[in-house]
């Protein structure tokens, strides 16, 4: 019998969902293939996977597609990992690099300039190297592993360690955690994935594997730090402490209220032509 094809997503912070699958008993009921979060969206927009870990803004532009009840990758309060990092002052912000990988931060983003500054500064996709990014830009919107070394790094303000990446002067980099300004902007946390199926699915069996292979990834978070601090080189405290504090896994009845009005928020800014209600299997 063929296994369920399922797209994970390659960051640090979706494995405790995927563990099970990956290294646990679910292993059995998938065959796993590991993306881009764009990526996992175009494979499941195309039927080519049967279930994605998909950006939240892409359950509105696919077809058909319905949300797996129960996982996902949200944040309460700071995220970490989804940052705009700027030279300028963020209501000068005229252009913004944007990791090509992203698309639910990129809504944000824009959103956070629009409800905050009434500004629509231009977002231009480029690879996730950040001199490169901010040599022809005035920010720079880093996602995922990429964002977590550079938070690392850069804990406490460095001028002197930042000093190839600025432009204007000695004044350190100003760093924004896109979670925090929404919660600030809405009370609300922010989700930024979930699982979904494609169009025609129909297996609810699903919700319980997905469910219990989160289950064994958040149990299991301090043997993720240490396998996954030597494969980033990233120090094991600092991953566990932002898988266990940062990334919350579970799409509470909050986290149906924020989704439902980023979408919204997302339409009202053009990014989505229009809004459906929220499906699940």
């Amino acid at each position: 019998m063929a296994k369920n094809k399922i797209s994970i997503v390659k960051y640090l912070n979706a494995v405790p969902l995927a563990w099970g699958i990956l290294e646990g008993p679910q292993k059995e009921s998938f065959d796993p293939v590991l993306s881009t979060p764009a990526e996992c969206a175009e494979q499941l927009a195309k039927g080519s996977v049967d279930i994605g870990l998909i950006p939240s803004i892409e359950f509105q532009r696919i077809k058909g597609s319905r949300i797996v009840p129960g996982p996902a990758v949200a944040a309460l309060y700071q995220v970490r990992s989804v940052i705009l990092v700027s030279v300028v002052p963020l209501w000068k912000v005229k252009t913004v690099a944007c990791d090509s990988g992203s698309r639910t931060s990129v809504a944000l983003a824009r959103i956070i300039f629009d409800e905050f500054y009434h500004t629509h500064p231009d977002f231009r996709p480029a690879e996730p190297n950040l001199t490169h990014m901010l040599a022809q830009n005035d920010a720079a919107l880093l996602i995922g592993d990429n964002a977590l070394k550079f938070m690392e790094q850069n804990a406490q303000p460095n001028a002197e360690r930042q000093k190839p990446l600025l432009r204007f002067g000695s004044e350190p980099l100003e760093i924004f955690d896109l979670a925090e300004r929404w919660r600030f902007l809405t009370g609300l946390p922010f989700v930024f994935a979930f699982w979904a199926v494609r169009e025609g699915f129909k297996d609810a069996g699903l919700v319980d594997i997905l469910k219990a292979s989160r289950d064994l990834g958040v149990a299991s978070i301090p043997t993720i730090a240490e396998k996954y601090g030597e494969l980033l080189q990233i120090k094991k405290e600092f991953i566990q402490a932002y898988l266990q504090r940062n990334v919350h896994y579970y799409m509470d009845r909050s986290c149906l209220e924020a989704l439902q009005l980023f979408y919204e928020k997302a339409a009202k800014i053009g990014a989505l032509k229009s809004v459906r209600s929220l499906q699940f299997l």
